[in-house]
């Protein structure tokens, strides 16, 4: 039998698990890889409301990683909800060192769904931060314009050096299509597919699906047939029920 491939998500932790590690480790279980976690903060939130944070000194998130490195070499690393620039530069310097063949997946929260703000001056030093430390960027609309204005995509991926999927769940009408860029590629590729009939809502889709392409690259996709997949894998998740918070269990056929 096939050693299943470690994946590490670096996020919060939310006491609804509709969103943060431990909703990224449903994810992998689901997608077939050994799933790791690194909590960066304990948020105190349910899939509809948000109460506030306590963010996690880097000390304490490296100490984790530490433990994790005696034994393991995740192929893939999402890492979600993060304090500050400063945290985020040590924790990249931190798998450079250790992990640096790692793939990194980089789901840049600015709020919380509930509407709470997380970042808000990130936009002056994200170009120094991403260019070549991270292979993937997955911000919505809203996010990609908050960090970049209205640069175009192409032009900001090749700077960069670094993938950027700009996510289509912000957007009106009857489909969802999310744009994926990547370096030294003038074309956009497209997943784009229905909205689930009622147009349900979940809690914590941006962190399915950054955790999905990042289980799915460990896997050996490309990284369109991993947007791809994971694209359809959040809609499945989106149409398991009525509610906020998804199931995960028994959707992939």
């Amino acid at each position: 039998m096939n050693e299943r491939p470690y994946v590490l998500s670096i996020a919060g932790f939310d006491p609804s698990s509709g969103a943060g590690v431990t909703s990224d480790i449903k994810t992998f279980e689901q997608h077939e890889v050994c799933g790791l976690g690194v909590v960066t903060a304990i948020t105190f939130q349910n899939e509809s409301s948000f109460a506030g944070v306590s963010w996690l000194p880097f000390k304490d998130i490296e100490q984790q990683l530490t433990a994790l490195a005696e034994k393991y070499t995740p192929k893939a690393i999402k890492i979600g909800l993060i304090e500050s620039e400063t945290i985020l530069k040590q924790l990249l310097d931190w798998i450079k060192k250790y992990w640096p063949e790692s793939f990194i997946v980089w789901d840049p929260i600015l709020k919380a769904s509930a509407g709470f703000p997380f970042h808000s001056n990130l936009h002056n030093t994200i170009e120094k931060l991403v260019s070549n430390n991270i292979n993937l960027l997955t911000p919505n609309l809203p996010e990609y314009q908050q960090l970049f204005g209205n640069a175009s995509a192409i032009n900001i991926v090749d700077k960069l050096q670094c993938a950027i999927l700009i996510k289509g769940g912000h957007q009106t009408g009857d489909q969802v299509c999310d744009n994926l860029y990547m370096p030294g590629n003038n074309e956009c590729f497209k997943v784009t597919s229905q909205k689930i009939k009622g147009d349900l809502q979940k809690h914590g889709t941006g962190c399915i699906l950054s955790s999905a392409i990042a289980a799915e690259t460990a896997k050996g996709s490309s990284l369109s047939e991993a947007c791809s997949k994971a694209h359809f894998y959040v809609k499945k998740v989106i149409g398991s029920n009525n509610s906020l918070l998804g199931y995960h269990h028994n959707i992939i056929e």
